[in-house]
């Protein structure tokens, strides 16, 4: 049993009213999941296929947040990150890596720039993304007991 009853609960659908996120994800069936998800949590979304793309997007759309893949074609998230956090514009935007490659991990926590705020393994569940979500974006609730 949970002792923190003080806490409300958060609607599922919304969850995330009003953040805008950023989905990086090249395979079509991950992206669609993963947007419908956040559509669902309340979330207005907006979508990269590769790393270009994601921070073109970035740069246009301030976005209150970033999920990112990993393994894409051309300029992959591993790139992709280690660009955005060094754009000025861009290093403050809160990044979670979704990814079915965990030991990349190791990849991006080695390098000299901030580490991501977040980090899941695919397959992800639907409740564990947006209370992830919720808890890199600073959105009170709590997760189910």
């Amino acid at each position: 049993m949970n002792t923190h009853t003080s806490q409300k609960m958060i609607p599922q659908e919304t969850a995330l009213a009003g953040r805008r996120i950023l989905v990086v994800e090249d395979e079509e069936d991950a992206r669609l999941f993963l947007t419908t998800v956040l559509e669902d949590a309340g979330a207005d979304i907006l979508e990269a296929h590769d790393g270009d793309e994601a921070l073109e997007v970035a740069r246009r759309e301030k976005p209150d947040l970033i999920t990112l893949d990993l393994s894409m074609p051309g300029k992959d998230g591993v790139e992709a990150f280690a660009d955005l956090r060094g754009d000025p514009e861009l290093t403050a935007i809160p990044v979670c890596v979704v990814t079915g490659h965990p030991e990349f991990r190791k990849v991006l926590y080695e390098r000299t720039v901030p580490p991501p705020e977040g980090f899941m393994n695919k397959p992800v569940q639907a409740d564990d993304l947006v209370w992830n979500l919720r808890r890199i974006l600073g959105v009170h609730g709590k997760k189910d007991d």
